[in-house]
């Protein structure tokens, strides 16, 4: 039955495909956060203030693994993969922008997509085509999802952000992080300190100008006057 199985999988993948069209559109996204002039709070180790020019696309993020077999292939998608809206040959799908599924004998790979979504939070089906016939799949278990954004990269992209880092002995501790690119890791960064005696009180960073209402070790109160 194994024998037979894989001869199927060999047969089915041979060298051509069916398509996968995208239907996720990149976007420019710019902003800042939060807005200036207003009231906002931060705890230790979060986001003072945050400005940013990157473009993404939308699409959802699932929050279970999914697990199944395509033939004899095991195919395992983890939690966190972000798939995108498509078209599967006139059936609308949310699918992998990898090669979830590789065919070990062939060695080729396809996308692994999900359909039929139960009240718009859960998957229950799968399809893969190994070739250029489509194999549809009951999941196990329902797989969880929920809308989400991946950044594309570009070198273009910045963002610039200040992080709070408490304060004790009169001085307010923030950190500067720069990123460019992709974002995975600052391309900059720096620590600053502010001997604080009385609140309120206004600080600069750069160009950023903060009017501090109160700091303790549990968060920060302040408003942004001016951003990066």
């Amino acid at each position: 039955m194994r024998i037979f199985a894989a001869a199927v999988a060999l047969m089915l993948s041979g060298c051509a495909t069916v398509s996968v069209t995208q239907n996720s559109q990149v976007s420019e996204q710019v902003g800042r956060i939060p807005e200036h002039n207003t009231d906002a709070q931060a705890p230790v180790g979060g986001t003072v203030y945050s400005q940013y020019r990157h473009w993404s696309k939308t699409g959802y993020r699932l929050e279970d693994s999914a697990a199944f077999r395509v033939l004899v292939v095991p195919v395992k998608i983890e939690v966190g993969e972000f798939i995108v809206p498509a078209d599967t040959g006139g059936e609308p799908a949310y699918c992998t922008e990898r090669n979830a599924y590789v065919d070990p004998l062939a060695g080729t790979g396809s996308r692994v997509c999900f359909v039929s979504p139960v009240a718009g939070s859960s998957f229950t089906k799968a399809k893969v085509a190994p070739g250029m016939v489509w194999l549809n799949y009951d999941l196990p278990t329902p797989v969880r999802f929920s809308k989400s954004e991946l950044v594309v990269p570009r070198s273009d992209a910045l963002k610039s952000e200040l992080l709070y880092q408490g304060y004790s002995n009169k001085t307010i501790k923030l950190s500067y992080r720069e990123y460019a690119g992709d974002f995975a890791r600052p391309s900059f960064f720096q620590d600053v300190s502010y001997d604080i005696t009385e609140f309120p009180t206004t600080v600069t960073f750069k160009t950023v100008k903060l009017n501090l209402l109160g700091a303790d070790n549990n968060g920060l109160r302040y408003q942004v006057l001016s951003g990066f």
